[in-house]
């Protein structure tokens, strides 16, 4: 099950681990955190200078977004612009801007600075003001929105600018394109683009459809799983670490990412239906699988349906069903509103049928029995955030179900572990994978 997009930007809002993490990643993420409780109820508007410089032909791009709070970390809305693309125009340095109102407990502001593949960008001169009475517009601070308090050729993280990561393939500096005009200059190299790889990418026809798939490493087979409207993109993070170990098979589930679609109704035995045919079409006998939200729903339907193909089996944030003794009931009521917007619209375009389909997928479905999972032979891994959407709970009826399964609860981490805390998350996975007595 995976969350509604605002509640992936939350993830990214959360405050820094208290070391910074060197990871590796297609993109990088500057913030700013700013105290706007002051200028709750009052209109807003944020601009920001970026280019984009492109190398190796990738479809790079840049953009700028902020997210406002309470001060319970409830996110209550922002304004996401300035999405630049590389080509001809973006070597040209130009201002975007966006705007809104915030609400009445507004607290916080974060605003991000997005970078994304292989590429040379640029930002500079952020600006943030709120209108005090009609047309009239006052500066809000900002701490070094135009990048003046480093010296030129300066490859310190800027003052007043944060990352939750440092990301190898990418580096920073500030550059002075005049005296006393700095700006932050960001290079991306050697980023692989995972999701679209065509040196890594292959497509099998089974079930049915077109099944996209991307091989890394070398080893014992290993399916890795993402969420709900999703793709390989979303799990680009634990790629690198298990290739190390393993042949890691990545792979783009029916109607997401760049797989195809028919007319069946999608549900998890399907996905897994799905899978068992590209391991057949791929002479693979027996994988290890790794899935995470829907991908941990598929890979308990594989263990179920076709338990001679897993070997052993890792979850996150995985459910049997979808009801409020699993799910906040908040979240339930919001899936469902979606779904009825969806049904809206879904005449005019056909995205919008098939995120009708995928959101449809989480109300009805899964609809396993805890009963079901002690049929289960693999070796299996449980795994959930203490601040899961999944309820701590289900996740512990799921492991206490499996026979002789192993239950990690990640501290202080959310549904999105593997992307909060991708070091934690790929350790604790391996730490199972590499175990011997893990292989029965």
């Amino acid at each position: 099950m995976r969350l509604p997009f605002l509640l992936l930007l939350l993830a990214f809002a959360a405050p820094a681990f208290a070391q910074l993490k060197t990871i590796i990643s297609p993109a990088i993420i500057y913030q700013q955190r700013v105290g706007v409780k002051a200028y709750a109820g009052k209109s807003y508007r944020l601009q920001a200078r970026m280019r984009v410089l492109a190398a190796n032909g990738d479809s790079a791009d840049t953009n700028v977004f902020a997210n406002v709070f309470d001060n319970k970390w409830n996110y209550l809305g922002g304004t996401g612009f300035g999405k630049m693309k590389a080509g001809p125009r973006a070597r040209t340095w130009a201002t975007y801007s966006g705007g809104g109102r915030f609400a009445a407990t507004a607290d916080t502001m974060i605003i991000f600075a997005n970078t994304y593949l292989n590429g040379t960008f640029g930002f500079d001169d952020f600006r943030l003001e709120v209108e005090e009475s009609k047309g009239q517009w006052r500066p809000v601070p900002l701490v070094n929105g135009d990048f003046e308090t480093l010296p030129a050729d300066s490859s310190h993280l800027p003052q007043g600018w944060k990352l939750n990561y440092q990301v190898t393939t990418f580096t920073q500096r500030v550059v002075a394109a005049a005296p006393g005009q700095h700006y932050l200059e960001v290079k991306g190299r050697n980023v692989i683009n995972y999701g679209k790889n065509a040196t890594a990418g292959h497509w099998a026809q089974v079930n049915g459809i077109k099944l996209y798939y991307e091989t890394y490493g070398s080893g014992p087979p290993l399916l890795l799983l993402h969420g709900n409207g999703g793709s390989i993109k979303e799990v680009a993070y634990q790629i690198p670490a298990l290739a190390k170990y393993f042949q890691v098979i990545a792979v783009d589930t029916r109607g997401q990412g760049q797989s195809g679609i028919d007319g069946k109704e999608l549900t998890y035995d399907l996905f897994a239906d799905d899978i068992s045919a590209l391991l057949k079409s791929l002479n693979l006998p027996q994988a290890d699988v790794v899935g995470w939200s829907d991908g941990g729903n598929t890979g308990l339907s594989l263990a179920l349906h076709h338990p001679e193909q897993v070997r052993r089996l890792s979850v996150m944030g995985a459910n049997l069903y979808a009801d409020t003794t699993v799910l906040p009931n908040k979240f339930l009521q919001q899936i469902r509103h979606d779904k009825k917007m969806l049904t809206l619209v879904a005449p005019f375009k056909a995205s919008f049928r098939k995120s009708r389909r995928l959101v449809n997928i989480l109300l009805k479905y899964p609809r396993m029995t805890p009963q079901e999972l002690q049929q289960i032979k693999a070796p299996t891994l449980v795994l959930a955030g203490e601040k899961d959407i999944i309820k701590e709970p289900h996740t512990r009826l799921i492991a206490a179900n499996i026979p002789g399964s192993q239950l990690v609860i990640f501290p202080g981490l959310s549904h999105y572990a593997q992307q909060e805390n991708p070091d934690l998350f790929n350790e604790t996975v391996l730490r199972f994978l590499l175990a011997p007595e893990a292989a029965r």
